[in-house]
C-alpha cells in the first residue's frame, strides 16, 4: 500500500478539525471531494475517538482522514483560588438561572497522559495527525510516523512555532 502524501490531494485543503463539531460524515465528504477531512479528537475520550475514527474509515473505505489531538500540561490546581473564582462567578450563574459547579475540573484530556487515546490513534492509522497546545517527544512522533501518519502542528506561541 502506498503511503498517503499531501501532494496526493487534488484540492490542497486540510479541513479544520473543529473539536466536538467535525463529524465522520464531514471528514468523509471533504476527503471525497479531494481535500483532507479531519476530526478534532482533543475533547474526546479514547473509546469515543476510536468509534468516530472507525466510522470515518468505514465511510471513506480508507484511512484518508486526519485527526487533531491536544498536547497540553494539566492545569496547576489551587483549591483556594478555584473556590474564590466560583464564589466570584456565582452571581452570574444565578442571574442566568444556573447552578455553579461544586468544583472546577479539567475538561479536555491531553494525549500527554492519555495512552488509551494514543493506542486508538495508532490502531486507526489515520493519514495525518496534528497537534495543538504543544508537541510530543521523539518516541510518540516515531510511533505515529511508523503507523503511516504525516505529522503537523498548530503554533499557539512563538516558542511552539520555533519547535515545529
Amino acid at each position: 500500500m502506498t503511503r498517503f502524501q499531501l501532494s496526493d490531494l487534488s484540492v490542497p485543503v486540510i479541513q479544520a478539525p473543529m473539536a466536538g463539531i467535525a463529524t465522520p460524515l464531514l471528514a468523509a465528504e471533504v476527503s471525497g471531494a479531494g481535500a483532507l477531512g479531519t476530526l478534532g479528537l482533543g475533547t474526546s475520550k479514547a473509546a469515543d475517538a476510536a468509534r468516530v475514527m472507525a466510522e470515518t474509515a468505514r465511510l471513506l473505505g480508507s484511512n484518508r482522514y486526519g485527526v487533531n489531538l491536544f498536547w497540553h500540561d494539566s492545569a496547576r490546581r489551587d483549591a483556594a483560588c478555584e473556590a474564590a473564582w466560583l464564589d466570584y462567578l456565582s452571581p452570574e450563574f444565578a442571574r442566568h438561572g444556573a447552578t455553579p459547579p461544586a468544583a472546577l475540573a479539567e475538561i479536555y484530556p491531553s494525549l500527554r497522559r492519555d495512552r488509551a487515546m494514543l493506542r486508538a490513534v495508532l490502531d486507526a492509522r489515520p493519514a495525518l495527525v496534528s497537534f495543538h497546545f504543544g508537541l510530543p517527544g521523539a518516541e510518540i512522533t516515531a510511533a505515529l510516523r511508523e503507523a503511516g501518519a504525516i505529522l503537523i502542528a498548530s503554533a499557539t506561541s512563538v516558542q511552539e512555532g520555533q519547535a515545529i
